[in-house]
């Protein structure tokens, strides 16, 4: 499950340029609201209408990408300001307690565009530079999208935006 971010689309087109190993195929830029999500064949309309009721009472959020940030094996963007978005994920993450954000992997599962992941510990400080100068982007995020893992990869399976269907 994620908000797609159409603004940062460029930054990882110009990771993948140079860094290709680092930037995931099959998904545009986003934030991360839920992953691992509900797998693919369990994910039925009543999973579906549980994440538009979710969205249905927000309005788009404006958020602005100002730094690019590092830490070991991710490069990435934190939304400014953090609140709604950390909220709204929050609100998913309750509702489905028995699936933890990265499956428990991560204390911190805070609100992030990953803009690179698994970077060489080499190349972290010339990613961080090539991303740096593309910032400050702004956005609006106002859909939900549910994507699915399959044998051809990514694909969306429902785009469910803020405020109502």
């Amino acid at each position: 499950m994620v908000l797609p971010v159409p603004a940062a689309d460029p930054l990882l087109t110009a990771v993948a340029a140079q860094y290709p190993d680092t930037v995931r195929e099959g998904l545009p830029a986003h934030l991360t609201v839920l992953y691992p999500f509900v797998p693919a064949d369990e994910l039925d309309a009543s999973v579906i209408e549980a994440c538009a009721r979710i969205v249905d009472g927000l309005a788009p959020l404006p958020v602005r990408f100002a730094r690019c940030r590092a830490r070991p094996g991710l490069i990435y963007l934190a939304p400014e300001p953090p609140d709604q978005v950390q909220r709204l994920l929050e609100a998913v993450w309750a509702r489905w307690p028995d699936i933890p954000p990265y499956g428990g992997k991560y204390a911190d599962a805070s609100a992030h565009v990953s803009i690179a992941l698994g970077p060489q510990e080499a190349d972290r400080d010339a990613i961080v530079r090539l991303v740096e100068p593309l910032l400050p982007i702004k956005s609006r995020l106002a859909e939900l999208q549910v994507a699915v893992l399959g044998e051809g990869g990514w694909a969306i399976r429902s785009r469910l935006p803020f405020g109502g269907r």
